[in-house]
């Protein structure tokens, strides 16, 4: 009991301790001020704090989430920061993105430390997840040794072995100039960007529901000068979702082929994050799914910093709900914290039994 009240006092001081971006260092001391007084020695890195537990002979699976949100926006209709407790909702910030999470796996190292937990753990609260930079794109390799790795995001505790990658791209389609009135003496770039989106929406991309196959929008279009003009150039903002069965370099190809049917110009903007997949027989998914009770392992949708620790076996798992994320008037409820912090704790208990010597 006392574990479940840990967490959500947390939780409610970090949410109530505002961590955009760029500003996470308050929210780095009330970690490091509550692992010390459960006992542990934390490390702090720049933005980024850690713990670890155990003998740190043998294995170690590695905890991360992140402490940074977004900015609030203007649709808020309450304190962003007020970390209220309402019934069962724990209202705020980064409540349900991520730090719900940060907080479940810390109540979770205290549970198990006070159980006696014979393995290795190492718990990491880290900075820019939303934004990238100087948290685990940084760490992931400066952090003490470990051999698998569970991500906190809000998926609702699923256990998911893979997410898709990410491709942001720009598409210039030239036109050339005319009168509104005599279209045949020019050449419409909208018209012609049209059918550039024609080619990028496929048969096998698209797949509503599917998380196992790719998707590639178009988010902005930008053309033309005047009602009364025909537009000589219009562009395309793409942002495409690859898997291992078709990767960046796929979709990129897709792209660079929709492009050229209209003489466009193919940009890419990002294409750093490539598909993450573990393999679901590893023993860090098959603790998470004995832990949470689940049958089988999905897909995390976006992405996070599982790309990051994807030189070992990981996993994306954690408390609250992906449909709150970013959204205005944030929350989590308590008891999805307690629940996660229990199912992260039988995790660990889980994989150490399947890996040690």
């Amino acid at each position: 009991m006392a574990g479940n009240h840990l967490a959500i006092e947390l939780l409610a001081e970090l949410v109530r301790s505002e961590s955009i971006s760029g500003n996470e260092l308050g929210n780095v001391a009330i970690y490091a001020r509550f692992a010390e007084a459960a006992g542990f020695v934390p490390v702090v890195d720049g933005r980024n704090v850690w713990l670890t537990l155990g003998s740190g002979e043998g294995p170690a699976l590695l905890l991360n989430s992140h402490l940074d949100t977004v900015k609030a926006g203007e649709t808020w209709r309450r304190d962003p920061w007020d970390g209220a407790i309402e019934g069962d909702r724990l209202h705020g910030l980064g409540a349900n993105d991520a730090k719900g999470s940060v907080a479940a796996q810390f109540a979770a190292a205290v549970a198990l430390k006070e159980a006696g937990f014979a393995g290795n753990l190492v718990v990491c609260a880290s900075c820019d997840e939303e934004t990238g930079g100087e948290g685990m794109e940084r760490i992931a390799h400066l952090l003490p040794r470990y051999d698998a790795a569970i991500i906190g995001e809000p998926n609702d505790m699923l256990v998911a072995a893979a997410q898709r990658g990410l491709v942001k791209a720009a598409i210039k389609v030239p036109g050339r100039r005319a009168h509104a009135s005599r279209p045949w003496q020019g050449h419409n770039a909208v018209h012609a960007a049209a059918r550039v989106i024609d080619r990028i929406a496929t048969p096998d991309i698209n797949i509503p529901g599917d998380m196992e196959k790719p998707t590639a929008q178009v988010t902005m279009i930008e053309g033309g000068t005047q009602s009364n003009v025909v537009p000589d150039a219009c562009t395309l903002t793409i942002d495409c979702r690859t898997t291992p069965f078709f990767n960046n370099l796929k979709m990129i190809d897709h792209l660079r082929a929709a492009a050229d049917s209209e003489q466009g110009q193919l940009i890419i903007r990002s294409n750093r994050f490539a598909p993450v997949h573990t393999d679901h027989k590893s023993a860090v998914v098959l603790a998470a799914l004995e832990a949470t009770g689940q049958a089988e392992a999905g897909v995390f949708p976006s992405v996070c910093d599982l790309f990051w620790v994807s030189h070992v076996p990981a996993i994306v798992m954690g408390p609250g709900r992906p449909e709150r994320s970013h959204q205005a008037d944030e929350f989590i409820l308590c008891s999805e914290v307690v629940a996660g912090a229990a199912g992260y704790a039988r995790a660990a208990e889980a994989w150490w039994r399947m890996v040690q010597p």
